[in-house]
Order: C-alpha cells, then structure tokens, then sequence
C-alpha cells in the first residue's frame, strides 16, 4: 500500500515496524497503541495519522476517546463469543434428562 508522503520525523522502515507492531494486536489493546503513535507522532490528529500510518481512522479516534475518558469499549463479538453450553441451548431436554436420571437412581438395578 502506497502512502501519501507527510512531513513526519518517521522514516519508512520506522512506520513499518510500527505498523507490524499493530497487526499483531487486537481490539482495545490496538487502539490504544494507534492513539499513543497519534499522539506521539501526527499531534492526535486521527486523519494524519491514517495517512501517515495507513490504519483506519475511526479506530484512531476510538482509541483517542477511549485514552481520554478511561472508559474502554467492548466489541460485540467479545460480548457475544463463546459457544454456551449445551444445556442453556436445550434446557427443556436437559431438564428431561435429569429427571430421568434421578428416577433410574431410585430404582432397583435389574441383573
């Protein structure tokens, strides 16, 4: 991805390394990063650094946002991932299922 050339202290292989540096995190912990290079950088302006760096711009201001108040924001695949469990998706069988278990209990084994 090609650039646009800014009057920036960086060189190059600077803003390559600093653009591996943020693949290889996610979510908060990458806004966070972008909003520190902003800040350090490109003045906390999110649209010099989108040129600058090539990272999007309403993740920089988000990151920006979140720097400013304290307040982290959620994403809604970390709200809603992981697979529930097979008895909050079946709870009529599960309960079926208990019941039988606790009756065959009572009872006598046949051999």
């Amino acid at each position: 991805m090609k650039l646009k050339q800014t009057n920036n202290p960086l060189k190059p292989s600077m803003v390559d390394d600093l653009r591996l540096a943020a693949s290889k995190m996610t979510g908060a912990e990458r806004r966070s990063f972008q909003a520190e290079m902003c800040l350090k950088y490109c003045g906390g302006s999110a649209r010099q650094t989108e040129i600058v760096f090539g990272w999007g711009r309403k993740n920089v201001q988000l990151g920006l946002h979140e720097k400013r108040t304290g307040i982290v924001c959620l994403g809604l695949q970390s709200v809603n991932s992981g697979c529930k469990k097979w008895e909050e998706r079946y709870p009529i069988v599960a309960q079926s299922l208990k019941e039988m278990s606790r009756s065959s209990r009572t009872t006598k084994p046949h051999i």
